[in-house]
């Protein structure tokens, strides 16, 4: 059956089936024995094509999508929302809808999504390049009107909102990161990929010199025993309907090419094995440990192909996974999407410094530079002291009986997360991951909770009329760029919080005592797992500073601040983390901010520098707690506990002191307890003002 017959056949796959698809799923309970992560035996990855976070998800509500309240600016203050056109002389850009119900929308086409082009984009994490490098269509998005299935599906599992494709360029580069940990950045095994490559019929680079030699994780599995399986429709990359999208990626390598035909790696990875067979395979418990699922082109939501067929394909692994509920209730479906194509982001990736992007590390960052030419494209590719990755985010969601609830887990993620997280239940490692991306990336066990067992009840969007607006969509008018972007066209996120997940999370930056004439900062990372900082210096030309911390570690860093001038700082970290330090020189009050975990506080220490008496006020800027006023006696330190709990432990608070005007501390952020919290309750309203 063609695609447009699946979708239009007998009992309607986008409406009862596909509903019925995340019902059966929630109702079935997790096996629980331990109520830990060894009670998972499956991890079925799907990974699906080219959507970034904003473009799917940018208005989800309880996310940090277009409601952030910390958006980035360019140099000249304008917040990342407002985009320079592709020609610059018709204006900016606002981010506006692909309205599915009167364009044909759901099948708009790719945009660049090459290694040069993206980081421009980002250009050094002011992130405001995107209409340039990618044309103004970037700036699309979808709603829960137009993709109902994913937004159900967001409602009943888990979405991750800070998970980043592994490196800012093409799909194959970004499917070696899920399959190998690495793009071989040092050149050790025919690398670095930075582009797509197909050894084995030369689609894109016919020098490829032959096929890469390092390790997959397929390969580590299997020399330990563990179970694994590539599912794939055929092994056409052009039978859309039948084939892989050539998105098989272990044939590039040469212990792959030339495996016999009896051999595991050719059963396991180079043979047809449908949906029909992953289903068949559930029903005789005999699914493997370790499973990837390679959809055919029709159906891997890379743009000109459409969220709707998508939709239907994931209700297939869904109704097949389910098939039978007692390999269900051990199985974990995580599904994500390899790059975001071209389409825009507003959180800039984070990423460490390098020679040409200032900042500082504690974490190693060898492998993680591009710092050597690419064998098969040297005039295309220099070596231009880039990072790898990570990155624009992309949309990932965690399926699974321990992770229902409608839930938002914001640790950072990339691609080798999975790898990480196959790693953390069966034991077997993958070296080619990099101690940097060890360190700032997460292992995706924050997005489950394996002490629950109960099963849910869906409560799901009515998609009644889904599959015929999907069928009928590519018949319509083309979506156009509006001529002249108003602030209706970015829209408001959808109001309301979610549940949000535990993170590892214990941050700090602090100005403390430094040289005369500049501001010093302190990083300091008390948390579990590393963290990455950029730090904006508003209203200057000078490049973002990119920092990665890691866990128990911190660093400092200077800025001279202009004589006569305001020095104008930002810092922005992971899941809203934010402080803003406004200084002139050194301010006569020391500002510092703590968290107190226990508390469920924060712990804002005064310390007067002065001879004379000093009044500092403390302001809430989003969450409705009262106003102080602290009168520092001279030479006097006070310590200002702010209880958080009606907030659900989420602040944001601007301190001052009367006798310097203009001269401001903000800080803002989320207190970790250890515990399940709500999703910042102050996302809403798109900040616009410069």
């Amino acid at each position: 059956m063609g695609r447009r017959g699946l979708l239009r056949g007998g009992g309607g796959l986008v409406t009862a089936g596909l509903l019925s698809s995340i019902n059966r799923a929630l109702a079935i309970p997790a096996e629980r024995r331990s109520g830990t992560l060894e009670d998972v035996e499956h991890v079925v990855v799907l990974m699906q094509e080219n959507r970034s976070f904003d473009h799917y998800f940018g208005h989800l509500n309880g996310v940090r999508g277009v409601g952030d309240r910390h958006p980035v600016r360019s140099p000249d203050g304008t917040p990342v929302w407002s985009q320079g056109r592709a020609k610059p002389e018709e204006g900016r850009v606002l981010p506006f809808q692909l309205r599915t119900h009167v364009t044909s929308a759901q099948c708009v086409l790719d945009l660049d999504h090459n290694w040069a082009p993206t980081h421009a984009a980002i250009n050094a994490g002011w992130n405001d390049q995107w209409p340039r490098h990618k044309t103004d269509m970037t700036m699309g998005y979808y709603t829960r009107e137009d993709i109902p299935y994913h937004y159900a599906l967001a409602d009943a599992f888990t979405v991750c909102d800070h998970y980043f494709c592994s490196t800012p360029t093409q799909t194959h580069p970004n499917r070696f990161y899920l399959m190998t940990g690495t793009v071989d950045g040092e050149g050790v095994g025919g690398g670095p990929v930075l582009d797509n490559v197909d050894w084995v019929d030369r689609a894109f680079y016919p020098e490829v010199p032959g096929p890469f030699n390092w390790t997959t994780y397929p390969e580590r599995l299997e020399a330990a025993g563990v179970s694994w399986q590539v599912y794939q429709q055929g092994l056409s990359p052009s039978d859309v309907e039948n084939g892989n999208f050539g998105t098989n990626v272990l044939l590039n390598f040469r212990n792959y090419v030339e495996a016999p035909e009896g051999s595991p790696l050719f059963q396991r990875a180079m043979t047809k094995r449908t949906l029909d067979t992953l289903k068949q395979d559930v029903l005789a418990d005999r699914l493997p440990q370790v499973s990837w699922l390679l959809p055919p082109a029709a159906y891997s939501e890379h743009p000109r192909w459409t969220p709707g067929y998508g939709a239907t394909y994931i209700a297939r692994v869904l109704n097949a996974l389910t098939a039978n509920p007692e390999v269900w209730a051990k199985t974990v479906l995580l599904v994500m999407y390899d790059e975001n194509d071209g389409y825009f982001d507003h959180m800039p990736p984070p990423q460490p410094p390098t020679p040409v992007l200032p900042g500082k590390s504690t974490v190693d960052t060898r492998g993680e530079i591009h710092d050597r030419l690419t064998p098969y494209e040297p005039k295309r590719y220099k070596a231009d002291l880039l990072p790898y990755g990570l990155g624009p985010r992309v949309p990932m969601l965690a399926l699974s009986p321990w992770s229902t609830g409608g839930f938002v887990c914001s640790e950072v993620f990339d691609h080798t997360s999975v790898l990480r997280f196959i790693e953390a239940r069966f034991g077997v490692r993958e070296t080619n991951i990099t101690p940097w991306r060890r360190s700032v990336c997460g292992d995706l066990t924050s997005a489950f909770d394996f002490s629950r067992k109960q099963g849910l009840k869906g409560n799901l969007p009515d998609t009644a009329d889904y599959r015929s607006k999907t069928d009928l969509s590519c018949k319509l008018p083309n979506p156009a760029v509006p001529a002249q972007s108003s602030v209706s066209d970015i829209g408001e996120q959808e109001k309301g919080h979610r549940p949000a997940r535990p993170l590892p999370y214990v941050l700090t930056v602090n100005e403390v005592d430094g040289p005369a004439g500049f501001c010093t900062l302190q990083f300091l990372n008390e948390g579990t797992t590393g963290a990455c900082f950029y730090v904006y210096q508003e209203l200057s030309e000078e490049k973002p500073r990119r920092y990665t911390v890691g866990a128990g570690a911190s660093l400092q860093d200077q800025w001279p601040v202009p004589a006569g001038e305001m020095l104008r700082l930002m810092v922005i970290g992971p899941n809203g983390f934010a402080r803003y330090f406004h200084r002139k020189g050194r301010s006569v009050v020391g500002i510092s901010v703590v968290d107190q975990a226990e508390a469920g506080a924060i712990v804002v220490k005064l310390t007067n520098r002065t001879n004379r008496p000093q009044t500092v006020q403390m302001h809430d800027n989003a969450y409705g707690l009262a106003k102080r006023t602290v009168v520092l006696p001279a030479r006097g330190v006070r310590q200002e506990q702010v209880m958080l709990a009606k907030s659900d432990h989420w602040y944001d608070l601007t301190v001052s002191v009367d006798a310097e005007p203009g001269v401001t501390s903000r800080f803002a952020g989320h207190v970790e307890t250890g515990r399940p919290s709500i999703t910042d309750p102050a996302l809403g309203k798109p900040v616009l003002h410069a």
